[in-house]
């Protein structure tokens, strides 16, 4: 009995790393892809990388649970640095979703 309850606490340990590991390169990955993704976006939207202060690409598993989108993808440009552009990636495509930081509405250039 002590033998089977050994075998299935390792078994329940591997399975854990192997998802964690799972994960982590999902993750890793996943950035990598969609950060090209942005280049791409980005420059077919006559944007060059001078252009581009920072990318910043997130992404929640609970999102996914909750229904809401997996990556998100902040964008700051060079000639806006106090807002950010906010994009996600719906059906493979990038897609815009709002703005947030402290320049007037108006006055977005972006």
């Amino acid at each position: 009995m002590i033998i089977i309850k050994k075998k299935l606490l390792i078994g329940i340990c591997i399975f854990l790393v192997v998802v964690i590991l799972g994960s982590f390169l999902y993750v890793g990955i996943g950035k990598n892809s969609i950060e090209s993704k942005m280049w791409d976006y980005l420059k077919q939207e006559n944007y060059s990388e001078t252009d581009i202060q920072s990318i910043e690409i997130k992404h929640s598993f609970a999102n996914i649970l909750l229904s809401y989108n997996e990556w998100i993808i902040n964008v700051v440009y060079e000639d806006e640095p106090t807002s950010v552009y906010k994009y996600t990636l719906k059906d493979g495509n990038i897609v815009e979703s709002g703005v947030s930081g402290t320049t007037d509405k108006e006055d977005l250039k972006h």
